[in-house]
């Protein structure tokens, strides 16, 4: 069985490996953050993923701060997925001035926000390509699946 800190890096590894997520707001507001592609910054230990999203400048300081979001990696040609569900939060100044590892290029205010995005729940999806096989291998492999686990992984963080 593995522990909370593999599992964090298991997570971190495939995190890193794509790179590249769907963002979803749930925001119970008429103010919302757009669904977005995003670029992961980071991932630290504390299971925080770092990342910016674009934001209408307009109402950037009247949506909230803390909000449940999903992330979704995936890409095309690899044998897996991972979803996220977490809480969300849109990183202020002073924030942003502690961990300057996440400091980029100079940003247009209010037209991107940094979000730190803690992980709650994670489910990991393994796809294995489909093979010719024979009649035999696919009675074993009918009898192995019953008695070990499936590729698809949970994992609870709060």
């Amino acid at each position: 069985m593995l522990t909370k800190d593999q599992n964090l890096l298991f997570l971190e590894s495939k995190i890193q490996e794509i790179k590249i997520a769907l963002f979803k707001a749930e925001i119970n507001s008429e103010l919302q953050l757009p669904n977005n592609i995003i670029s992961t910054i980071k991932t630290d230990s504390e299971g925080n993923v770092w990342f910016f999203t674009s934001c209408n400048g307009a109402y950037a300081k009247n949506l909230d701060k803390t909000f449940f979001a999903y992330l979704e990696y995936y890409q095309k040609g690899q044998d897996f997925r991972l979803r996220l569900s977490g809480k969300a939060s849109i990183v202020e100044g002073e924030e942003n001035d502690n961990n300057s590892s996440v400091a980029t290029a100079p940003i247009k205010r209010g037209s991107i926000v940094l979000i730190k995005f803690k992980i709650i729940n994670a489910e990991y999806f393994e796809h294995k390509p489909c093979i010719n096989v024979s009649v035999k291998d696919k009675v074993k492999t009918f009898f192995t699946d019953i008695f070990i686990p499936n590729s698809h992984r949970m994992y609870d963080f709060s």
